[in-house]
């Protein structure tokens, strides 16, 4: 079982678990989870069905895992403002990226993971903030397409719909989004029934403005041309970048750049029967690419 950590940021607080490694650590994972979830995201438990835990299988590899909510979700602090967008979020997930890379990634690689919302966060903190030697980018795309009302038209234009589309009303700040509409993009035909409602037992509340942001095509093309470590983009066959191969110049200042899409899985790959494949792929690369990044966390001994 995975260890309960809280850290302090402005505005309250954000908590995450912990997954230790039962040998030596080699790398440190900061795991962000997209809209609609939380930090069980990465810790899927299915009665009846074992094997859907991210944190857990990469943490038998010998990474530190640590599954983040961000303000807003889970059982970190809601910020009592009128509109909590991506800003908000990137300003808490970016303060706590440095207290795990303090406390944590001393000495070995630190690695920014993130799945849709969380992967555009994660590409965000890291252009702004550098605390990261490189990152894995899962389910998203610069481009984003595929997803309910992701329209470049005009924001004050689509902000009603989108609120209506949410089942929410244009000033509220939370929003419980309707999963049955995002089904099919979520989850593949072959995903059992039992892991598809376990999914959707562990939904959280999303920040409205911040799913409203993360749906606009192109929204964090400023923030990716400024990141400079590797990058792995790792999407689904049916996923929510329309071109993954055009995905990579969108990374111009990343001398290193992997792709990989998993094999008949939809947006979200933890719940995909070949997951492992992906998470496998990831710790590997790991492995292979964060050494070269050029981040502040590698230091010498």
């Amino acid at each position: 079982m995975p260890d309960a950590i809280t850290f302090a940021v402005e505005g309250g607080s954000q908590a995450g678990w912990v997954f230790t490694p039962p040998g030596a650590v080699r790398s440190v994972l900061l795991c962000l989870p997209g809209g609609t979830y939380d930090k069980r995201y990465w810790h899927l438990q299915v009665p009846g069905h074992a094997g859907y835990s991210f944190a857990e299988h990469l943490a038998a590899q010998g990474h530190l895992v640590v599954a983040l909510d961000h303000l807003g979700v889970g059982e970190s602090s809601r910020p009592e403002l009128a509109s909590v967008g991506l800003d908000v979020l990137m300003r808490g997930d970016a303060a706590v990226a440095h207290q795990v890379r303090d406390r944590f990634a001393d000495r070995v690689p630190f690695v920014g993971v993130g799945h849709s919302m969380g992967a555009c966060l994660t590409s965000m903190v890291q252009a702004e903030g550098r605390p990261y030697d490189a990152v894995a980018l899962l389910g998203y795309g610069v481009d984003i397409a595929n997803v309910p009302h992701a329209d470049p038209g005009a924001d004050d234009a689509r902000w009603p719909a989108f609120c209506a589309l949410a089942g929410a009303r244009p000033d509220d700040v939370y929003a419980t989004m309707p999963r049955a509409l995002l089904h099919d993009l979520f989850h593949a035909p072959d995903v059992p029934p039992a892991v598809v409602e376990a999914d959707d037992a562990a939904q959280s509340v999303v920040p409205l403005r911040a799913a409203f942001e993360v749906t606009t095509p192109g929204f964090l093309r400023a923030f990716a041309a400024r990141v400079d470590v590797p990058v792995f983009l790792g999407l689904g066959e049916l996923d929510v970048a329309p071109d993954p191969w055009a995905e990579p110049a969108c990374y111009r200042a990343s001398r290193d750049i992997t792709v990989f899409v998993l094999p008949g899985s939809h947006h979200c790959h933890n719940m995909a029967s070949r997951r492992t494949e992906l998470w496998d792929r990831i710790g590997a690369w790991v492995a292979s690419v964060a050494p070269l990044g050029a981040g502040p966390s590698v230091r010498g001994s």
